[in-house]
């Protein structure tokens, strides 16, 4: 079944909440939709500000994802990360470089699509483990999950994510990292279980680019 969703905007101004939800109910409504997802492709506006003037930065993602280890990160007008089983690709345009990684380690690979993705596309309760959460409904319908680790060294100090509670789907998310600005994302576009080919995530080398490989680790792979 070909599911297409576009996703309303989420910039309005919510009003007071109403009374906290359950959250425990809301994670086993969104693992059960995640669960029917066999592969998607979800197009999400990235946004920084570091606080300064004219400091926001806004970029189009287009995110491609197949079951169990296949994705594929397209950053408009910049780098490339294509995930295949234990391997990883990245291309720099500006450098005309594609890095290659070795993800033969099942544990930093599901780590690194996890990453890659934003959670996006890993079971929810992978992206909720070791941490404390509350779930609240606003005044639109729309649910507010809010994700702080338990952990004091963590690197991620928050994740707030609005949730659909027609689809279970997450449209927006507000990563906060220790010492850095938040990041905003906004999923403009869920398309599930399209019937994506296999080939969708073959490795063609650019033209013009210079192939390194392969790396030991993955290295600094965050977008």
């Amino acid at each position: 079944m070909l599911v297409l969703i576009i996703c309303a905007g989420t910039n309005s101004i919510y009003s007071a909440p109403e009374e906290p939800m359950d959250v425990n109910r809301v994670i086993y409504e969104m693992e059960a939709v995640r669960e029917e997802i066999d592969e998607l492709v979800a197009v999400v506006e990235r946004s920084v500000n570091d606080g300064s003037v004219g400091g926001e930065r806004d970029v189009k993602i287009t995110l491609t994802y197949k079951k169990p280890d296949k994705l594929k990160s397209e950053i408009e007008g910049g780098r490339e990360v294509l995930i295949n089983g234990d391997r990883m690709w990245i291309y720099s345009p500006d450098l005309q470089v594609v890095e290659a990684y070795d993800l033969k380690d099942e544990e930093k690979r599901r780590a690194t699509l996890y990453e890659m993705s934003w959670g996006l596309t890993a079971p929810i309760k992978a992206l909720l483990r070791g941490s404390n959460r509350s779930a609240t409904e606003l005044a639109d319908g729309t649910i507010l999950v809010t994700v702080v680790p338990d952990q004091k060294d963590a690197h991620l100090k928050e994740i707030q994510a609005w949730v659909d509670p027609r689809t279970w789907l997450i449209k927006k998310m507000v990563v906060s990292r220790v010492g850095q600005p938040p990041m905003t994302l906004k999923v403009k576009e869920w398309l599930i279980n399209s019937g994506l080919p296999d080939s969708e995530f073959d490795f063609k080398l650019p033209e013009g680019a210079d192939l390194f490989e392969p790396l030991a680790g993955s290295g600094e792979v965050l977008q």
